[in-house]
C-alpha cells in the first residue's frame, strides 16, 4: 500500500502536509484546553461570593437559633436574623450559579475551538489525502489493464484542469487519436504525481522524464 506519490515534488508536499496536519491538530487541542482553563479560572470571584455568603448564612442561622432562646425579644430578633441568613443563602446560591455558568461557558468555548480546528484539518488535510489515495490507487490498478490509456484519458477529461487539456486533445480523444488518448492518460498521471509506465512515456524522452516531473 503506497500512500505517497511517485513524483518527488508531490511526495514532498504530501509528507509536509502529513507532518503539519497532526501538529496543527495537537496545537489547536492544546489551545482549546488553554482557553477552557483560562475561562474557568474566572470563577474565583463567584466562588468567593459563594463561600463567603454561605459562611455568613450559616453564622446568622446559628445566631438566630441561639437568640431565639432569649425571653421576650428573642423570637423577634431571631426572625430578623433568619431573614438575613436567607438573603445570604440566596447570595451564596447566586455565586454558585454564576461559577457554574462560567465553567460551562469555558467548556463550550474550548470544545468549539477544538471541533472547528479538527473540522478545518479534516477538510484541508485529511479529505484531500483520502481522495488522492483513492484516485491514485485506482490509477495504479488501471495501469495493468489492457485498456489502460482509454480509462486514464477518460478520467483526465473529468479531473484535469481544463487549461492543461485544451480543445485539440479533446477533439483528438473524440476522434480516437491514439496520440491524444496517450497525452490525456499522461495528464492524469501528472495530476496524481504518478510515474509513467515505460511504454507510456513521451517518445524520445524515456520513462525517467515521467518519474521526475512534478
Amino acid at each position: 500500500m503506497r500512500i505517497y506519490a511517485d513524483r518527488p515534488q508531490r511526495r514532498r508536499q504530501q509528507i509536509l502536509a502529513d507532518v503539519l496536519g497532526p501538529l496543527w491538530c495537537a496545537g489547536m487541542i492544546a489551545a482549546g484546553l488553554a482557553i477552557r482553563q483560562s475561562i474557568r479560572s474566572r470563577t474565583r470571584p463567584a466562588t468567593f461570593v459563594e463561600s463567603t455568603a454561605g459562611a455568613l448564612a450559616d453564622a446568622l442561622a446559628d445566631t438566630a437559633a441561639s437568640i431565639a432562646r432569649v425571653p421576650l425579644v428573642g423570637d423577634a430578633l431571631a426572625e430578623s436574623l433568619r431573614r438575613a441568613a436567607d438573603a445570604a443563602g440566596r447570595m451564596s446560591a447566586s455565586g454558585a450559579n454564576t461559577a457554574a455558568s462560567i465553567e460551562r461557558a469555558g467548556d463550550v468555548i474550548g470544545l468549539v475551538v477544538i471541533v472547528l480546528a479538527l473540522a478545518a484539518a479534516a477538510y484541508v488535510w485529511v479529505r484531500p489525502r483520502v481522495l488522492w489515495y483513492r484516485q491514485a490507487s485506482d490509477a495504479r490498478a488501471v495501469l495493468a489493464f489492457p485498456d489502460r490509456d482509454d480509462l486514464l484519458s477518460a478520467r483526465a477529461l473529468a479531473a484535469v484542469r481544463l487549461p492543461r487539456i485544451g480543445g485539440g486533445l479533446v477533439a483528438g480523444w473524440r476522434a480516437g487519436d491514439p496520440a491524444a488518448v496517450r497525452a490525456l492518460a499522461r495528464a492524469e498521471l501528472d495530476r496524481l504525481g504518478l510515474a509513467y509506465p515505460p511504454d507510456l512515456s513521451p517518445e524520445g524522452h524515456g520513462a525517467s522524464i515521467g518519474r521526475s516531473a512534478s
